[in-house]
């Protein structure tokens, strides 16, 4: 792709590309319609929107303000009572219903207006790349589903998609319930990201969309090490979202912790840094990894990999006391502390979530985001490699990252060789 072509982080992250296919007057239809079904159905599995016969034999409408109420993020708030139904619009949980609605609908309607393309025009050799980018329109559906109607109510609590919500962040389903914010901001979190993801699958794939893109469609084959590569930046991506939000979620515990020193450099370095770096390394591999080696001046990829490597230690082995009981731990901590041992060991006790959600705590957000971190920082070139396992040019089975720096032919500039590739097209970040 040409210069003008190349898709910034920006654009990336505003979702320029999904916007720009759906600005005509059936793809603003399209969007407007699937957003007002989800937020319907949402309104009813929220129980925000209750249809049955009710005592009211008027429409009535009433502000409430919930001056020093607990739950103030629910005002103001808007109750609209009538013969047959009973509306509660709570200030923050419609908000973020709408947002959530707006993405549901822009992430389908790119999902079904790119399977029409396809379909439309049939070629030889785009049967996966078609597959690929038609499923990713449901992708943000999906992820919107299994939280569906958790943010409108508390009685959405016996679903699975506060469960998931409490466990992957580390906290309990209790103190979710206590403070429902939480899951306003785990929903709009994780759908953006959603989006976000498949605005990359829509630059990658882009000549299918037609128009003046350049791309042409990534072909690697799939087999083990695409697997495992894709494996890996799913991981990242879905380790780092739950990690940060893990942060929020230790605010809705019944005691808040203070902000202290120990506590900002948990909250920056070992939630913020890790997570966002995993996360920019699952959605833009390529980006990520030119940053680390060709980001000038060189002081600042130096402190970012300074910052990865103290983070990623703290994570993925055990932080010495009495930062321990101040509040910055790793794994080796948790494993003592689940083990039983004293706290002058530097053992922290794990939160009291299931063995499941405990293993899989340990495993993504400390094992694999910790041990990613120090590797991208101590050699960024075999970090990424595998990432690069799902692009193409396709990596060979020999790891060599020494020799000349190449050429991108993409986008003309001097690139960091991250591996020798086998002949083929640009690669595809």
């Amino acid at each position: 792709m040409s210069n003008g072509a190349s898709p910034g982080a920006l654009s990336l992250l505003t979702l320029e590309r999904s916007r720009s296919l759906l600005r005509t007057r059936v793809g603003a239809l399209m969007v407007a319609f699937v957003a007002l079904l989800y937020a319907f159905v949402s309104l009813l599995a929220g129980q925000m929107l209750i249809l049955r016969p009710t005592a009211f034999h008027s429409v009535q409408a009433e502000v409430v303000t919930g001056s020093g109420a607990y739950a103030w993020w629910n005002y103001p708030a808007l109750v609209v009572t009538g013969p047959g139904a009973v509306l509660v619009l709570p200030f923050l949980a419609t908000v973020t219903m709408v947002v959530v609605s707006l993405g549901v609908g822009i992430g389908m309607s790119v999902g079904l207006v790119l399977a029409y393309r396809l379909l439309r025009r049939p070629r030889a050799g785009t049967t996966r790349p078609a597959t690929l980018g038609s499923v990713s329109g449901l992708t943000p559906a999906v992820i919107a589903l299994v939280t569906l109607g958790a943010c409108c109510s508390t009685t959405a609590a016996a679903t699975a998609g506060i469960g998931v919500v409490a466990q992957s962040s580390g906290t309990t389903i209790g103190s979710v319930l206590a403070n429902t914010w939480y899951l306003n901001v785990f929903q709009v979190a994780v759908l953006w990201v959603a989006l976000v993801a498949q605005e990359q699958i829509l630059t990658v794939y882009g000549r299918l969309l037609g128009g003046d893109v350049e791309d042409a469609p990534a072909n690697a084959p799939v087999d083990a090490r695409f697997l495992i590569g894709a494996a890996l930046r799913v991981g990242l991506v879905v380790a780092g979202v739950t990690w940060s939000l893990a942060a929020v979620a230790e605010w809705t515990a019944s005691a808040p912790p203070g902000v202290t020193a120990a506590a900002l450099v948990r909250w920056l370095l070992q939630h913020q840094f890790v997570s966002l770096f995993g996360i920019c390394a699952g959605l833009f591999a390529v980006g990520t990894y030119r940053f680390l080696r060709e980001s000038t001046p060189k002081s600042r990829a130096l402190a970012v990999r300074g910052a990865l490597l103290v983070g990623g230690l703290s994570l993925a082995t055990w932080v010495p006391p009495p930062l321990s009981g101040w509040g910055v731990f790793g794994l080796g901590n948790e494993l003592l502390g689940a083990a039983g041992a004293p706290a002058a060991w530097g053992a922290v006790l794990p939160p009291s979530v299931g063995p499941l959600s405990l293993a899989l705590r340990w495993l993504l957000q400390f094992g694999l985001l910790g041990a990613f971190a120090v590797l991208a920082a101590v050699a960024p070139e075999r970090a990424f490699l595998p990432l690069q396992w799902t692009t193409e040019p396709r990596v060979t089975s020999e790891t060599a990252v020494t020799g000349p720096v190449p050429v991108s032919a993409r986008d003309g500039l001097p690139r960091p060789p991250m591996a020798t590739v086998e002949p083929g097209g640009p690669s595809q970040a």
